[in-house]
């Protein structure tokens, strides 16, 4: 198989699928291939993924955003404090409308994602690269199966450990952190209300987010930074012991836990690229950052970088530009760049300042709580930059476009 293409996105999960319906909806004429099969995600996968209202927005600019609602559990309030000591902050409540975000379990999101990008009439998918890419004068040649995609421009979107990263000689910025997040999904003996704890404990964050009620029973979505050896004591431990254990931990005012599903856990490391653009190529997602899942920063970075994306090509499109341009390429990079870094900043000192012991530290760290609490244009400043809307979002497609 030998084709051409004008981009070509390698990658299988949510950021490859984003990045393809973001694209396409962005350059209609263009001609876009997404490289790599469907994954099979399981339905017991504890994974979620949380929505920032940044992200609803440029989701409705795509046209999908009420599939999406359909399945997920909106965020109305944010409650933060620390194991502990008295103090907390609640950021809401909010209105439904005016939702912090939503939270999704990855295999319901991916299979929205991929229907909506099975109906766009200029994508297509072929085989995953098989090979280390080959950059030429006007195209990327990508060897695919037996043949090749001659690409003008390759998206790399295959994840955190990104083999395409590597084969091309990209380097990386990484950290250990030396804790790994427990994930379960929780029933509850109560209802949410919409919800969202973050509980700082001296291991690390523990996290829980609202989902939507299945079978009749309340969810929550269960994030538990701690120490590996901890980490791998309470998978191994029995199913009541690990309840007993989690429900010890659980901040005051939560709602009542009845059962804990399977965990998984998942190594916490940042990988930030060295290079996030070159002539024909850009990094996304994880493959280009992969950050602390502290207030679920994540995602929601790479959705506004494909965003920025889909309207920097869609802007130098009008004027006939190449997508694969370096010139074109860097603009967008710097377009993202002061996102990207507070980003980084936020979501790996946020823990660390919660981790400190010092008496003048936790001391501050009340105060901050109470200040957060009892002043609305603070309260305000911090609910946007975590949803998201501290900056403009982007336009993927033109104003007047109706999805």
């Amino acid at each position: 198989m030998n084709a051409a293409v004008d981009i070509a996105i390698a990658g299988t999960g949510h950021t490859a699928l984003t990045a393809a319906l973001a694209l396409a909806r962005a350059l209609p004429q263009r001609r876009i291939a997404l490289l790599g099969g469907a994954d099979a995600a399981a339905s017991a996968d504890p994974r979620v993924t949380a929505l920032a209202a940044g992200s609803r927005e440029i989701f409705t600019q795509l046209g999908i955003w009420p599939a999406l609602a359909a399945v997920a559990a909106p965020i109305l309030d944010i409650r933060i404090d620390e194991h502990g000591a008295p103090a907390r902050a609640s950021l809401g409540p909010v209105a439904a409308a005016d939702a912090f975000g939503h939270v999704i379990e990855n295999p319901v999101f991916a299979a929205a994602l991929a229907t909506a990008v099975a109906a766009l009439p200029n994508v297509e998918r072929l085989p995953a690269v098989t090979g280390t890419p080959r950059p030429a004068a006007d195209h990327c040649a990508l060897p695919v199966g037996e043949g090749s995609v001659a690409a003008r421009l390759l998206i790399v979107a295959d994840g955190t450990d990104s083999p395409l990263r590597t084969a091309l000689g990209i380097e990386v910025e990484a950290r250990d952190y030396g804790t790994t997040a427990l994930l379960a999904t929780l029933e509850l003996d109560a209802p949410h209300g919409g919800l969202a704890c973050e509980h700082f404990t001296p291991s690390g964050p523990l996290a829980l987010l609202p989902l939507p009620a299945r079978d009749g029973r309340e969810r929550m979505a269960l994030v538990w930074v701690l120490p590996p050896p901890r980490a791998a004591e309470l998978a191994a431990a029995s199913p009541q012991r690990r309840l007993t254990e989690l429900r010890a931990a659980l901040p005051p005012g939560a709602a009542p836990v009845s059962a804990m599903g399977d965990p998984a856990l998942v190594p916490l490391r940042r990988i930030r690229a060295c290079e996030s653009v070159r002539s024909r190529l850009v990094l996304a997602g994880n493959a280009a950052h992969s950050l602390h899942p502290v207030a679920g920063q994540g995602f929601n970075l790479s959705v506004r970088d494909l965003a920025a994306l889909a309207q920097t090509l869609r802007e130098h499109a009008a004027v006939g530009g190449d997508p694969g341009d370096l010139r074109v390429l860097a603009d967008y990079a710097r377009r993202r760049e002061r996102d990207q870094q507070r980003t980084l900043m936020f979501s790996e000192a946020l823990p660390a300042l919660f981790a400190r012991r010092e008496l003048p530290l936790r001391l501050g760290r009340q105060l901050g709580l109470l200040a957060l609490d009892r002043l609305p244009p603070l309260r305000r400043a911090v609910a946007n930059f975590g949803a998201g809307l501290s900056l403009p979002a982007a336009r993927v497609v033109d104003a007047d476009a109706r999805l």
